[in-house]
């Protein structure tokens, strides 16, 4: 049996995703990267969505971000290694432990109070290797990212990662998130805007996070990597943005990317 084109595009599990991102036309990948962009602004829990998102938008910038994260020894090392952060691989116990102003400690602690499950993000099929688990690292590092930031995870915060996201990696999709994001939620929760475009000029302050093996800092201070790395938290008035949007929005939780 032959896959058309509408086939794939009509598909939205992440396997077709990928086989438009390796061998799809640009209008292909075109309608089914604004089908998912449509589908999470209509719902920001759809997390699917932007695994999506993100392989069709990302595939002709990712060349070149491999490249960024191949020139550095840091990143060499991370390729090399492939170290994953699920429970398979980290103590959480341990992590959870660790005093809550460590690295480890607070990023335990920000999982348990969210209710978010680390095996949940795995590589996802149809890609080669070694962009599989950069796809997965990203993924697996994404809360991490929270942590750091201060950002929550609510639509006023998810939305202000997605511009820092945008600056340290220049892949489309957090752009596009961002972006319409920013838009959409507007009224929602005020105030999205000025977050994101001060989450792009933090991303730009920041030093290169992709490569960071977080797995080595667990039990520093959390400010003490913060400061290492460059990164400012958010400010209060952020934080009150972002509160005054949970309190508008239903409990947030992350489905399951697997189709």
């Amino acid at each position: 049996m032959t896959t058309t084109s509408s086939d794939l595009t009509a598909d939205n599990s992440e396997e077709r995703a990928a086989h438009l991102a390796l061998e799809g036309s640009v209008r292909d990948r075109f309608v089914l990267g604004a089908r998912a962009l449509g589908n999470l602004l209509s719902n920001p829990d759809d997390t699917k969505q932007v695994f999506l998102l993100s392989m069709v938008a990302n595939s002709g910038s990712f060349p070149q971000y491999l490249l960024r994260i191949m020139a550095s020894e840091e990143g060499d090392r991370l390729l090399r290694e492939q170290p994953s952060i699920d429970r398979a691989h980290v103590d959480w116990d341990a992590l959870r432990a660790l005093p809550a102003d460590t690295l480890g400690g607070a990023y335990a602690r920000y999982l348990d109070d969210n209710g978010l499950d680390p095996d949940l993000f795995q590589a996802p099929p149809g890609l080669p290797p070694i962009i599989a688990y950069i796809a997965k690292r990203t993924r697996q590092t994404h809360d991490i990212w929270h942590v750091l930031t201060g950002y929550r995870p609510d639509v006023a915060g998810e939305v202000a990662l997605q511009a820092f996201t945008y600056a340290q990696t220049r892949m489309p999709s957090a752009g596009l998130i961002a972006f319409f994001g920013s838009l959409r939620f507007a009224t929602q929760a005020p105030g999205t805007m000025l977050m994101s475009l001060d989450g792009l000029r933090r991303g730009r302050r920041a030093a290169f996070l992709t490569t960071v093996r977080w797995e080595d800092h667990w039990t520093e201070k959390l400010d003490d990597v913060r400061a290492k790395l460059g990164i400012e938290v958010a400010r209060a008035k952020e934080v009150r943005l972002q509160s005054a949007d949970a309190a508008l929005s239903p409990p947030r939780s992350r489905p399951s990317p697997r189709t």
